[in-house]
């Protein structure tokens, strides 16, 4: 099951179009340097030392976000690669934690797609839920906020 299986009113996507190829947004999202170099919305930081990703299908990806603003606020994410395919896509399964920060019984699927554009660049597209509708408009802007992040560090040499 993929999130093209989902209702539709339950799932929503966000685009943003980067001028670096497929292969290095790709990279963002799966060598653990990266993503800790960008991951999460403005405001929020992924420790390097939390972050752990096996890249194939049934490998796990976890890491936690930490509020810059107050450390004792942590978001843990427990997922696991369910489809993986070399600079063009990305899909997981999470497990949203509980109160206590460990993995629940509900899951939420994630699909990355690092679409090649014209001019060398990538469309990514990230589609998620399923999701209550009332929450898609603020893990949206999540996602564009993470975005700002992404494009810096793809900024730099």
């Amino acid at each position: 099951m993929d999130v093209t299986d989902l209702d539709p009113a339950e799932v929503f996507s966000v685009s943003h179009d980067l001028a670096h190829p497929p292969a290095a947004v790709w990279a963002a999202f799966t060598e653990p340097d990266r993503l800790a170099g960008w991951f999460g919305p403005q405001g929020w930081s992924v420790p390097r030392d939390s972050v752990e990703l096996d890249v194939r299908p049934g490998g796990r990806q976890r890491f936690r976000m930490v509020s810059d603003a107050d450390p004792a606020q942590v978001s843990p994410v427990h997922a696991t690669y369910v489809r993986v395919e070399q600079d063009a896509l990305l899909e997981g399964r999470e497990a949203l934690p509980g109160p206590d920060g460990r993995p629940t019984q509900t899951f939420v699927l994630m699909r990355a797609e690092f679409l090649p554009t014209g001019d060398g660049g990538t469309l990514l597209v990230v589609t998620q839920g399923p999701l209550p509708p009332a929450v898609h408009a603020g893990a949206a802007a999540g996602w564009r906020s993470s975005f700002v992040k992404l494009d810096a560090l793809l900024a730099r040499p």
